[in-house]
């Protein structure tokens, strides 16, 4: 019992020397063009007239979610002034309906953007619309256990992207969501889930997202990862001006301290430095500052992902 609650206090004593600061990465884009503009014809093959299933209000809501994403897809190439898109239809036939199917034919696809005289074609293989379940089970001070479901709408999209000598590029299939729904759910017994055909105003506020997010695959996106960052009093300085986004000062700061003669103190500088040279995206120094740290820590450095 001593030896293990010796381990957990210092385990602590590890744990607390550190915090978490955000880290912000820039992503490649998705879509890699060989050239900056290109000009880019969209064809659909769903139709909600081809839908599995006879309730007509569902039929609508699924009509109204997909119009919702053309006319959000459209918007976002509309905010673009590299790229350009435009609508046909009829050239294909609409068989797919919430699942994709085969892939276009090539000739065929060669043929269009000849005809057309575009560089790439987009082609909506399907779109569905359906909701996400999970259960949350709360134990009651009784011993009786409460159970919730929780319901997400989402909205599906899958497309494909085709050159104009007809090659399939790449699929996307990606997805918006959002809280619609909970329900107490009776023990023994499955939850009446929501009715799809109630759902317009959901899906037309995440149809109408999901297709406006497409034009991002374009650019390069930023998203933001926490990290570890060693914070004691030697670093309180390098944190103060981390948090406040003051880059050149907490360099300078964690500079000095990585010239401390304690392994463990220059250890933690150096990670520390990886870890801001990773936020402002200097990643030759990411690298350096990493094995050093590593060097000094060995397994104890914390994991840079």
């Amino acid at each position: 019992m001593r030896l293990i609650f010796a381990f957990l206090f210092i385990s602590y004593l590890f744990t607390a020397c550190s915090t978490f600061v955000p880290v912000k990465r820039t992503l490649p884009p998705d879509i890699k063009l060989s050239t900056q503009k290109g000009k880019f014809l969209f064809i659909s093959r769903f139709s909600a007239d081809s839908l599995p299933f006879s309730n007509d209000n569902k039929i609508e809501v699924f009509r109204i979610g997909y119009n919702s994403f053309i006319e959000g897809l459209s918007a976002g190439f509309d905010s673009s002034r590299r790229y350009n898109l435009t609508p046909l239809d009829g050239m294909v036939e609409k068989t797919a309906v919430t699942e994709p199917g085969l892939p276009l034919d090539k000739v065929q696809v060669n043929n269009i953007c000849q005809g057309q005289q575009v560089n790439y074609l987009l082609a909506l293989d399907a779109y569905n619309l359906y909701f996400d379940q999970e259960v949350e089970v709360v134990k009651q001070e009784d011993g009786t256990k409460e159970r919730t479901a929780y319901y997400d709408l989402v909205a599906e999209s899958f497309i494909s992207m085709y050159d104009e000598e007809g090659k399939l590029l790449d699929q996307f299939r990606d997805e918006q969501r959002i809280a619609h729904d909970e329900r107490s759910v009776i023990s023994g017994l499955l939850a009446v889930g929501p009715s799809m055909g109630k759902a317009d105003q959901n899906a037309v506020l995440i149809s109408s997202k999901l297709g406006r997010d497409f034009i991002q695959k374009f650019y390069p996106r930023v998203i933001f990862e926490q990290r570890q960052f060693y914070h004691t009093k030697e670093f309180k300085n390098a944190y103060r001006s981390y948090l406040s986004e003051n880059w050149d000062t907490t360099e300078s700061e964690l500079l000095k301290i990585t010239e401390s003669q304690k392994p463990e103190i220059a250890g933690r500088a150096a990670y520390n430095l990886a870890v801001l040279y990773e936020n402002i995206n200097r990643p030759e120094d990411v690298d350096y500052w990493y094995r050093k740290a590593t060097n000094l820590l060995g397994n104890k450095v914390p994991i840079l992902k």
